[in-house]
This record gives structure tokens, C-alpha cells and sequence, in this order.
């Protein structure tokens, strides 16, 4: 009986114990517990509501600064494009996004360029206002109605939404273009996605030459340029890519079906304005998101893609300054200062300091070899026009630089950033000195004669910078 009574009482202090050990954890420790230690139950939908919103392919902005975003599942039916969410306040406003013209002026005449449909249930007070909201409510029912059998266009597609700005190398390759492609760089850089190749590149507003309809105007209805460029350089970089032009968002319209573009990159010229860093450019904010420091060599190689030229690909190894002249056009160098120029570069390969080369662009030089020379240049000299454009394909190097020359009356900042974008230092001169980009005046230019004008030039203020440049 002894030795009951003793194990009755071990097994109290035992049960005692316990309860002690629970209470000190409970109260001395306590700051201890969380719910990641306590027992977990999900949280699950009783109905088949989670199941159809997460069915139904809502729009998603990807990447954006404004005036260029990447959207996933943008819809588009009668020349307006729907952006379709239950997550409205992850859409920028849509001014930033995209605009009926690039001339703000325009009038809408009832014309609708964009509208967010936000998928929510009805108010919970009278008080509670639909034109505060977000983009327009619709139901679920309704969104399932509307845009769940849409006709689906394969993306990725580069859609141009302006109506104007197009038919030249620089605003369509060196402005819009590449607006599309830093903001689809930085989207794949900050994801770590290999990011396919664009299949589409759209002009919602614009003819090409080949299906513009008689009366259309070429540079306004029509985005070819001239030479060619636009067409050339775009099916360069994306082999096979399909051009759906005006003629074609045209049929779509009249067909009234509703489309769903699966991966959209869309420009927009007037919402890029709309931006705070915008600078009189469209592409002030989309430039500063940050990008692989290569992001634009996959584009010149695969310009270089079929190259048979004479011109070796690659850096050189002597450093090569190229002048890229322009004394046949009306904005050129008064003759005396080009001659003294190219008199004062020679005397640099003279001394050894560098290689020069004198270029003349023109129509009759394939598009290929005119950015197999500019590409091996260490330094390019040129006065303000459209093969500055070129600066895009430089090689960036801690010596590679561009010298831009204008009038002293003139700062038009239309090819410095295409250089800083490139990774390539720029060098404004106005005659007699010159400035680096974030330390020239505003942009301006007083009249009579504007940019299009002859221009002077102290050869020595551009030459004496050389030598610094390529003595490190």
C-alpha cells in the first residue's frame, strides 16, 4: 500500500509540474507565440465567384512610366482600349497611358481612347459616389458577358497609339520605338524573364503606303519615312514581325467584336508629355528606368545580322573619331569653319591621338553599313540632324563620346538623351564652348533662322576636348 500511496503522489507532483511548465511558457513567454505556432485553417471560397474572376483574363500593368506601359490582357473594341481589373488603383491614370491625338487640342467628339472597367460590387452607402471611383463599375456577370469570348491577337505587339509623329527615323526609331523597347527592357530586367520576341507592331492611327486608302498624306496618315528607315530598321530587329497598320484596326472596328491582345507594349506620344519628367520629350520618365547596360546590343546585332559590307564589325584599336557631315543641306558648318575642322582632325591622327574618318550618310548607303561605321567610332562629331539617331548604335565605352553642334541661340535636347540612353557621354557645342547635358541652358531657340541655319564653330574647342577624352 506504501509504494501505491508513494507512486499516487510522484504522479501528482508530476501532473503539478506540468501545469507550472504550461504557465511560466504562458505568461513568462508568451511574447514567444504567433500564428505561424498556432493551428492554421484556410480560408476557402464557398462559391465559384474566386473560381470565374480568376478565369476571366484581367488586364495587368506590367511595366510603365508614362506615355509607354507593358500590359498584359489589354482589350480593345470600336478604337477604345479597355483595361479590365478588380484591382483598379494598380492602373496609372489612363492620360498616362494613352491619349486620342498628339495634339492635346483635339476634340474628342465623343470619342473615347481608353476606359478602366473595374469589376466590384454595388455601394455600400448612399453617400458613396460612381464619379469618384476608379474606372467604371461592372459586375462580374457583365465582364464575363462583354470580354470573355474576346477575339484573342497574340502578343508581344508594340502598339504606336499616335496619329502623327511616325514618318521619320528619329520620332519613330529614336523617340516612340525606342520608348517601347526601354520600357519592355526594364519589364524583363527587374523580372529576370528572357522576354520573346515581338511578333506584332501596330499603328492604331496611321496607313502604311502600301494600304493607305487615296487622299491620305504621308508623314500625317502615312508613317513611312522616306528613305525607308522606319520599315528596314523594325524588320531588322524583329524577324517576321506583322505590321498591323490603321487598315487593318479599321476592319477590326467595323467587324464590332471585342479583341484581347495578349501582351501589349503601348506608346503613346501626348501621355509621355503628360509626365513629370517629360522635358518637352515624350520619353523624359521611361529613360530613367533602369535597364541591363546592353539593352540595346540584341537590336544592332541583329542589324549586323545579314551584313556584307566592307567595314570590319568591332571596335578598332586606335580610337576612331567620325565626322558625320552635312555641308549639302541648309543646317550645316559656315564652309571656312568645316574646312578648318576636318583640318584640325587631321592633325590629331597626325599626332597619333586617333584614327579619323569623314562620312557623308546618304539614301543610296545601305541602312546596315551606316551603323557598321557609326558603331566603331570612339567619338562622333556632327552638327544637329537626324543621323544623330545613329548615336544609338555606338559602343559604350569610358572614351566613347558624341560632340553635337549648334547655333549659340539654339538648345534643342532632341539627341543628347538618345546618347546618355546608349551609354555614351554628350557634348552640346555652341561655337565657341561647350556643355554637358545636365549642365546646358533650357531648352530654346531664338529666331530668325532657329536650328535650320548655318552654323560657326572654333574647331579647337572640340578637337582640345578630344585630346583629354583619349588621353586617359
Amino acid at each position: 500500500m506504501s509504494h501505491l500511496r508513494f507512486g499516487r503522489l510522484n504522479r501528482s507532483y508530476v501532473a503539478l509540474g506540468v501545469v507550472v511548465l504550461l504557465v511560466y511558457m504562458l505568461f513568462v513567454h508568451q511574447d514567444r507565440l504567433s500564428l505561424s505556432s498556432l493551428p492554421y485553417r484556410a480560408i476557402q471560397p464557398v462559391d465559384l465567384t474566386a473560381q470565374r474572376i480568376k478565369t476571366l483574363p484581367k488586364t495587368e500593368v506590367l511595366a510603365h512610366a508614362p506615355g509607354f506601359s507593358v500590359i498584359e490582357n489589354l482589350y480593345w473594341h470600336n478604337r477604345t482600349f479597355y483595361l479590365v481589373t478588380d484591382q483598379p488603383w494598380r492602373i496609372p491614370p489612363i492620360k498616362l497611358i494613352a491619349s486620342l491625338s498628339t495634339d492635346t487640342r483635339t476634340p474628342a467628339n465623343g470619342r473615347v481612347v481608353a476606359k478602366i472597367k473595374s469589376i466590384r460590387l454595388q455601394p455600400v452607402s448612399p453617400e458613396v459616389k460612381e464619379s469618384n471611383q476608379i474606372g467604371e463599375t461592372i459586375s462580374l456577370e457583365a465582364a464575363e458577358r462583354q470580354f470573355g469570348s474576346a477575339q484573342v491577337i497574340e502578343g508581344p505587339m508594340i502598339i504606336n497609339n499616335d496619329d502623327n509623329f511616325a514618318a521619320h527615323y528619329y520620332h519613330w526609331i529614336g523617340e516612340t520605338f525606342l520608348g517601347s523597347w526601354r520600357v519592355w527592357s526594364n519589364y524583363g530586367w527587374r523580372t529576370g524573364m528572357k522576354l520573346p520576341m515581338i511578333k506584332r507592331v501596330a499603328f492604331t492611327q496611321q496607313y502604311s503606303k502600301n494600304d493607305a486608302p487615296p487622299g491620305a498624306k504621308p508623314g500625317k496618315d502615312i508613317f513611312n519615312d522616306k528613305p525607308g528607315a522606319n520599315i528596314w530598321f523594325t524588320e531588322k530587329f524583329f524577324p517576321g514581325v506583322v505590321w498591323d497598320t490603321k487598315a487593318v484596326w479599321d476592319r477590326r472596328a467595323d467587324s464590332g467584336k471585342v479583341y484581347r491582345i495578349t501582351t501589349a507594349v503601348l506608346a503613346d506620344r501626348a501621355a509621355g508629355h503628360s509626365g513629370p519628367s517629360a522635358a518637352y520629350k515624350p520619353w523624359g520618365d521611361v529613360l530613367r528606368l533602369p535597364v541591363a547596360p546592353d539593352w540595346l546590343l540584341a537590336l544592332r546585332e541583329r542589324v549586323f545580322s545579314e551584313y556584307r559590307g566592307d567595314t570590319p564589325l568591332g571596335m578598332p584599336e586606335k580610337p576612331l573619331v567620325v565626322y558625320l557631315q552635312r555641308q549639302d543641306s541648309s543646317r550645316r558648318l559656315v564652309t571656312e569653319d568645316h574646312e578648318a575642322l576636318v583640318d584640325e582632325l587631321y592633325q590629331l591622327q597626325h599626332e597619333g591621338v586617333a584614327d579619323i574618318a569623314l562620312e557623308a550618310f546618304n539614301s543610296s548607303m545601305p541602312f546596315d553599313e551606316q551603323v557598321a561605321r557609326i558603331a566603331r567610332a570612339t567619338i562622333l562629331i556632327a552638327v544637329h540632324g537626324n543621323g544623330l539617331t545613329h548615336s544609338l548604335w555606338m559602343t559604350p565605352t569610358p572614351r566613347s563620346a558624341v560632340f553635337e553642334f549648334q547655333p549659340r541661340t539654339c538648345t534643342i535636347t532632341d539627341y543628347s538623351p538618345l546618347a546618355i540612353a546608349a551609354g555614351v557621354q554628350h557634348y552640346m557645342v555652341h561655337e565657341t564652348d561647350f556643355c554637358l547635358p545636365l549642365d546646358c541652358p533650357g531648352r530654346h531657340c531664338e529666331k530668325p533662322g532657329g536650328i535650320n541655319t548655318i552654323i560657326n564653330l572654333e574647331p579647337r574647342v572640340v578637337t582640345d576636348q578630344i585630346r583629354r577624352i583619349l588621353a586617359h
